[in-house]
């Protein structure tokens, strides 16, 4: 709800501020207004109902967040579409309508709009009321009479998502009244009252943990609200002004209580989404100088860390009669604009600038904005207001926003359907822009992994967004990494810069952690030799990143390190930051404006801090092997070309028709392919073999600066006419290299008609896909029988040639050295040591090892035998079609159930 819907106002007189005042109970306007209120009234007219997207197919729980979106679990974008169902926060503590039709009706209604979530308000006040809610309040729904009201909003929540419809669990009001003016529910604690209900924010967590528990095996009861519009309240039962803050660190610090209440949640329920909205307003009201709407412009600065930060959901609101220092009614707010009487680019650029900004994408404050209200009343005539819902509807559309629309409620004079909550309002002006707001689905299917980025400020204070709970170093202030996330940057004024960039979150799941802190770490972990001679060096153990540091009261005095879940190298330099900005990386922004800092490569981790006196001088900053993305398979057709033609997903080129050029080249992907040993795929072909041995292709990796690998392809080299055959580019990205824009390339000197499949980008593994084990049956044979997976020769039936070879497997068996194991038996062991059969491994081109195996090689008659090749294959020769092949010479009988390859 918005602060200046209808009020009822305690007459009083202002004291310090107005001379005299007085208001009857019904009264619109409070002595310290914050916003007019638009009246309520049963006015509507039928219309006959209509559902603007269908039934919308419920997201697979849990949610979370991915950058700007919300995702399912499935990594789905979920796009909150919602509309607000007030009441359990009001007088009656019952949702509206209850008593004009069944629930399941009114679900239906929701249904019926298009809507895939709901906005439940409540009041602590209803949490803890155990008396039963008059029959007259539910009088269409006589399966809740004798409920409570907690029990009527808990059968509310099971009949919305029962339906499949979300439920966003929302903490209205803390006393059970209209919302919102200057008011006893202002901020989410209030004491002193000699009448309205009083809560302590003990309280008011508790009131959180115990929803939290209540609802957690429902998933689709899937976000926490915590707080509606959060403003200056009145200070006990006096007209003094409390006012919230953000980040401050007292008991009015929003930021601090949404934390911490936001930690108790995850606790309890660790799939559930936390939704932070911007504070309404703060200081008085502007006549006296002081008052205004921040939202969450504060954010831009000191950001929530909650201990799951892909949990976390920022919200606004907006209407037309309202802005940025104008508090809903004209006679206090000093003669201020609203946000229905700006022109459309200064209206855009001001809720840009307030809540809008946070979906931009790749910087610190990068979240998921749910703009939680909006509204207008259909019997509007004001062409200003109707504008303004016209340019808060584009907004949202262009920017892709979530939302939730004010009210559902009939009784409502803003609301969605009828007075008697028969049907839906769909007749009236603000329809032809609620439905293609509804309609509008945005980013669909699959969101991309993004880069997450996280600022921490441990100047004096904790700041703590990961889910390690324990006081990991007494006496110290500590700023923690989310769970997975490094430290990439970290400035004078302890200020740190934390990321997921290139190795994605890094965490093992043991989740051990060590701690060096205050005197020098003895051990070099990562052979670096002192890295900053004369300063004071805490630095990980072997596979531990930075995850954290510390500030004593002399200053920088410690690291956390986390234990990686991958090995990480030990390639590390030193980044001085002492004199001056030192950054390798511009993502994020200038994260510690005013002081300097040193900020590693987006592809290394940092393994160690030094000091001198407190003050942070040097990262160590290192590199490690990246996986990337890989592997990546690119159609040739969805690459670029100088020359040929689309065949499918494939490229071909005739010598007819085309002349030499590139006939692929791209795709320019930055920082997908990762860093270290990598290797090229083309898979091509070629219509004729037996022609002259002409040069047909050149294939290269390029970087954009640097050739990385090449190699001429001559005609011969093909398998066989019209077969695809795999060409490798084994080549290496540098660390520092791997945002140059990546290309795969081929060349064609119009001497043979080509086409190419497809190229692969993939880790290069020296171990390749080893151990392989290939049955004898289904390997090549020239002689002999199948006998189960076994393959059989005998002298009666059988004349000497190969009995075993193949595959040609290509790549698979990686570089560096291997052994054949051939498993094999005789039936006679104790006649003439005849030589039974010759093995090899051949290349395609050379025999790499080969022996002779001789009658009393074997175990005994009937007993398989491990008859062992040792072999290496050298990078350069990797894809050559490899073979392991058995030679019988007819002199036993022989059995070979399988060969084994494997690296040695």
């Amino acid at each position: 709800m918005f602060i200046g819907k209808r009020l009822k106002v305690f007459c009083s007189i202002l004291v310090l501020w107005v001379s005299a005042a007085s208001c009857s109970p019904d009264s619109k306007q409070s002595l310290f207004p914050f916003f007019s209120q638009a009246s309520q009234s049963f006015k509507s007219v039928a219309f006959s109902a209509m559902s603007l997207a269908g039934f919308s197919t419920p997201p697979v729980p849990p949610l979370s967040t991915s950058g700007r979106y919300i995702v399912d679990s499935n990594n789905n974008r979920f796009k909150l579409k919602a509309v607000n169902w007030y009441g359990a926060s009001d007088t009656r503590q019952v949702v509206g309508g209850l008593d004009k039709q069944p629930i399941s009706h009114i679900v239906s209604l929701i249904q019926e709009w298009g809507f895939n979530s709901v906005r439940l308000p409540f009041s602590n006040k209803m949490l803890h009321d155990s008396s039963v809610v008059p029959n007259d309040y539910i009088s269409a729904n006589p399966q809740l009479f004798g409920k409570t009201a907690l029990e009527v909003y808990d059968a509310t929540v099971q009949a919305l998502t029962s339906a499949g419809i979300v439920v966003v669990l929302n903490n209205h009001t803390t006393f059970s009244e209209w919302c919102c003016g200057f008011d006893y529910n202002g901020e989410w604690y209030h004491t002193g009252s000699s009448f309205a209900y009083n809560q302590t924010p003990e309280m008011w967590r508790a009131d959180w943990a115990f929803l939290a528990d209540r609802y957690k095996s429902n998933k689709l009861v899937a976000a926490a609200d915590l707080r509606n519009e959060v403003r200056t309240m009145r200070f006990n039962d006096t007209y003094l002004p409390n006012s919230p803050n953000w980040g401050w660190g007292n008991i009015d610090d929003w930021r601090l209580a949404s934390q911490n209440a936001a930690n108790d949640i995850l606790r309890i329920n660790p799939d559930i989404l936390i939704v932070i909205e911007g504070i309404n307003w703060w200081g008085a009201i502007p006549i006296l100088g002081s008052g205004e709407r921040p939202f969450l412009k504060p954010v831009r600065d000191l950001q929530a860390h909650i201990r799951a930060m892909n949990k976390l959901v920022y919200s606004a609101h907006n209407y037309a009669y309202i802005g940025p220092k104008h508090n809903g009614d004209d006679a206090t707010s000093g003669g201020n604009i609203k946000y229905k009487d700006m022109d459309l680019d200064t209206f855009r650029n001001t809720i840009t600038d307030e809540w809008g900004y946070v979906t931009n994408p790749d910087t610190i404050t990068t979240y998921p904005v749910w703009l939680s209200e909006f509204g207008a009343s259909p019997g509007e005539t004001n062409p200003a207001d109707r504008e303004w819902l016209k340019r808060i509807v584009d907004y949202l559309i262009d920017k892709d926003i979530d939302f939730a629309i004010w009210p559902l409620n009939g009784e409502d004079e803003w609301g969605l359907v009828t007075s008697d909550w028969s049907q839906t309002r769909m007749d009236d002006w603000r329809f032809e822009h609620l439905s293609r707001l509804i309609s509008n689905n945005g980013k669909t299917g699959t969101v991309s992994n993004v880069d997450h980025f996280t600022r921490l400020n441990f100047n004096g204070v904790d700041d703590n967004a990961s889910t390690i709970d324990n006081d990991w170093l007494s006496g110290a202030n500590k700023g923690t990494c989310p769970d997975g996330e490094r430290f990439l940057g970290l400035s004078q004024d302890q200020r740190a810069l934390c990321g997921d960039t290139k190795y994605g979150k890094l965490w093992n799941s043991d989740r051990a952690i060590n701690v060096q802190a205050v005197y020098e770490t003895p051990t070099r972990s990562h052979d670096t030799g002192d890295w900053a001679g004369g300063f004071t060096k805490y630095e990980c153990p072997t596979d531990y990143y930075v995850a954290g540091a510390t500030k004593h009261s002399w200053g920088t005095s410690g690291v956390l390190c986390a234990h990686s879940k991958i090995p990480l190298a030990n390639s590390c330099r030193t980044v001085w930051f002492d004199r001056g900005d030192n950054r390798s990386s511009q993502r994020a922004g200038d994260w510690a404006p005013g002081s300097y800092k040193g900020q590693c490569a987006d592809v290394e981790y940092v393994a160690g801090i030094a000091q001198r006196n407190g003050g942070a001088a040097a990262l160590l900053c290192c590199s490690s092997p990246l996986s990337g993305e890989l592997p990546l398979v690119y159609n040739a057709k969805d690459l670029s070309h100088r020359t040929g033609f689309a065949d499918g997903n494939a490229w071909a080129v005739t010598t007819a028709d085309y002349s030499a050029d590139h006939i692929l080249y791209g795709p320019y992907d930055r920082g997908r392919w990762g860093t270290g040993y990598k290797q090229a795929i083309f898979r091509i072909l070629v219509d004729v073999t037996n022609a002259n041995n002409d040069k047909v292709l050149t294939i290269d990796v390029f970087d954009g600066q640097d050739v990385l690998a090449s190699r001429d392809i001559y005609r011969k080299e093909f398998i066989g006419a019209g077969q695809y055959t795999p060409f490798i580019l084994d080549f290496n990205i540098a660390p520092d290299k791997a945002d140059r824009p990546m290309e795969v390339r081929a060349w064609w000197y119009d001497t043979s008609y080509v086409k190419i499949d497809n190229v692969t980008v993939q880790n290069r593994n020296a171990i390749g896909d080893l151990p392989l084990v290939y049955k004898a049956k289904d390997l090549g044979h020239r002689t002999g029988f199948a006998e189960g997976d076994a393959w059989v020769v005998t002298t009666a039936d059988n004349w000497a040639d190969h009995i075993l070879y193949g595959p040609y497997d290509r790549a698979r068996w990686g570089s560096g050295n291997k052994k054949a194991i051939f498993r094999m038996m005789v039936d006679v062991t104790n006649a003439n040591n005849d030589k039974v059969v010759t093995l090899d491994v051949f290349d395609g081109q050379n025999v790499l090892a080969a022996r002779d195996v001789y009658r009393h090689d074997f175990a005994g008659p009937g007993l398989y035998t491990n008859l062992d090749l040792d072999f290496s294959i050298s990078p350069d020769k990797v894809d050559r079609p490899m073979e392991v092949r058995a030679w019988w010479y007819d002199t036993s009988y022989v059995k070979t159930e399988n060969v084994t390859v494997q690296n040695r």
